[in-house]
């Protein structure tokens, strides 16, 4: 009984749904062995924290960014200016004290989601020109309530921004506790059930009665909750905020849902598998950096891994659209 338990779960794992996912899973644990061995300083204790910092924000944002990709709606191009925003309104509230400021974030990056999921979900717009003309709004309304400048909290951020709990960042807990929610909703609730259905065959998911503007506007609300959180991430680590702070989130984000394995069509992938490509994206940009290699590198080679693993999701499934 347990070796056909085994040998189901092998298979499983094995599917052409599920191989791009397992190989990154599998790649990530040795990329790290290796790298322990054979990339002088990667095992320290400081530069295993700065791989935890920086793998946290990203993570957060991938989990989110993969409800929309699993809704079949591709991407969230207003991320990065969500994030960026959400690191001034942060300072701005900072002085209420860490948790008030945090939950005045996550509110507001819900309401862009929000518009964001009305035009989507109910009045069936373009997703990509959507999310990018929100973009445009919201770094728009940044500037304008910022003045283009640097807002500086008067507060305490350093439990968020530096802060460990027996001796592991406070950011890198939150993280896996996002994905770990996140990854619940997805596969437990009939949200999660619908959301799949939706992305893996939209026009059915119409004509079988599936919620299915409901579902978009509750995925596009909480993958700006999670932007607009890791934007408090962001500027929790100098309690301040600018437009500069999480502008890059976009590709970062899509790269870990990409890499991780959620298929580009969506309906398929884990929540987890956005988590993992998070990591994995962090750790190459870890051993980069400890080879001295510029910045130019880092974003070739960036750029390659996720054109990587989309041709290899492609191989795996056979090409089929």
């Amino acid at each position: 009984m347990a070796a056909l338990e085994m040998k189901s779960v092998g298979a499983a794992l094995l599917s052409p749904e599920r191989v791009q996912s397992t190989a990154v899973w599998i790649g990530t644990i040795l990329l790290a062995i290796w790298a322990s061995a054979a990339v002088p300083g990667f095992a320290s204790s400081a530069n295993i924290s700065a791989i935890m910092y920086s793998t946290s924000a990203v993570g957060i944002a991938a989990v989110g960014m993969a409800f929309i990709t699993l809704s079949g709606n591709l991407f969230m191009l207003s991320m990065g200016a969500t994030a960026a925003v959400s690191t001034i309104v942060f300072a701005s509230f900072l002085h209420l004290g860490l948790l008030p400021s945090i939950v005045v974030v996550v509110l507001v990056g819900a309401l862009f989601g929000l518009a964001q999921g009305i035009a989507v979900g109910v009045f069936k717009t373009n997703p990509i020109i959507t999310t990018i003309a929100m973009a445009s709004i919201i770094t728009g309304a940044g500037s304008f309530y910022s003045g283009g400048l640097t807002i500086v909290g008067q507060g305490d951020a350093s439990w968020l921004g530096i802060g460990r709990t027996a001796g592991i960042p406070n950011q890198i807990v939150l993280f896996l506790l996002a994905a770990l929610v996140f990854s619940f909703i997805v596969e437990r609730t009939r949200f999660g059930r619908e959301l799949r259905l939706i992305g893996l065959n939209p026009k059915a998911a119409h004509f079988t009665g599936l919620r299915v503007g409901r579902t978009l506007v509750i995925a596009y609300v909480l993958a700006a909750a999670a932007a607009a959180f890791a934007g408090a991430l962001y500027g929790s680590q100098a309690a301040q905020g600018n437009l500069k702070l999480g502008a890059g989130l976009d590709f970062d984000a899509i790269a870990a849902v990409l890499v991780g394995g959620v298929a580009i069509k969506g309906g398929q992938g884990r929540i987890l598998d956005a988590a993992i490509g998070a990591v994995f994206l962090a750790i190459i940009t870890n051993i980069l950096l400890l080879k001295g290699l510029s910045l130019e590198i880092q974003l070739i080679v960036k750029g390659l891994v996720v054109i990587a693993s989309v041709i290899l999701g492609a191989m795996a499934l056979g090409g089929r659209k």
